[in-house]
């Protein structure tokens, strides 16, 4: 069972009877950050209030609704909700973006169309904030990346995501304590610097050698 979320294996495990060996890799070279792009400073911030990221796409398991709740006590405050939606279930979709307008108007953005990979980081790095309320380990190569970048992320602490992120010593925001903060700037380069060390080219090739040699 090739994976880097012990708590995924913990889960196979518990609930298919899975007793392969736990061979940790990161797997895909979406989990690779490249220095180069994530490390330079940031710039100053170009826009007025926060950029925030919902989801990763249209799946339900994202519970897009839940989250946009827990945003409305903030919904007065400068603000943009943007919401990647151009893949997943569209009929989950129609709904999102019509209750993500009635709440929050022109501060919801639906993102229903697929962008280049370089626009896509370019758009990363505008974010203040992501919030990731799965229920499930998902959107991972964002996850990765916005730490990388020195991002405030928000997920469930009751993902095997978590635990494993913590337990590299990443600083994580927990949905169920939703506010409109950023972690501290050291806090953000010490994400930034773990992300780095671990999700490498060179941690997957020693990983994969590790696989196919051992």
């Amino acid at each position: 069972m090739v994976t880097y979320i012990e708590g995924d294996v913990e889960l196979a495990r518990q609930w298919y009877g899975a007793r392969g060996t736990h061979h940790e890799c990161i797997m895909y070279l979406s989990n690779v950050v490249d220095p180069k792009m994530i490390m330079e400073p940031s710039p100053a911030s170009d826009h007025d209030g926060l950029n925030i990221l919902l989801g990763n796409s249209a799946d339900p398991s994202n519970n897009h609704i839940e989250a946009l709740e827990r945003l409305l006590p903030f919904k007065d405050q400068p603000l943009k909700i943007y919401a990647p939606l151009s893949y997943g279930d569209q009929n989950h979709a129609k709904k999102v973006i019509s209750q993500g307008k009635a709440w929050f108007g022109d501060k919801f953005v639906p993102m229903t169309d697929f962008m280049p990979f370089e626009q896509y980081l370019e758009f990363l790095k505008s974010l203040d904030i992501a919030i990731f309320n799965h229920q499930r380990q998902q959107a991972m190569g964002n996850t990765i990346t916005l730490l990388g970048m020195g991002k405030t992320v928000f997920m469930r602490s009751d993902v095997s995501q978590w635990r494993f992120l913590t337990s590299l010593g990443i600083n994580l925001s927990d949905v169920d304590k939703l506010e409109l903060r950023q972690i501290a700037r050291d806090e953000a380069d010490e994400n930034a610097r773990v992300v780095h060390s671990y999700f490498s080219k060179a941690t997957l090739i020693k990983q994969l050698a590790d696989i196919f040699e051992g």
